[in-house]
């Protein structure tokens, strides 16, 4: 589990794919806490491109 909010990590991945994830909050930070406002009013998720 990782904080979108602070990128704390609960839990392990290795060295590249945690580079990647964190890669990925850091350019969709935005899009990430409008999800989840979003699902917490019971709206639907909207899509969020992966890293290219």
């Amino acid at each position: 589990m990782i904080d979108i909010v602070d990128g704390h990590i609960t839990g392990s991945l290795p060295r590249r794919a945690l580079r990647l994830v964190y890669e990925w909050l850091d350019l969709h930070q935005e899009e990430l806490m409008e999800n989840w406002e979003r699902l917490t009013n019971s709206k639907p998720a909207v899509k969020i491109d992966p890293l290219k």
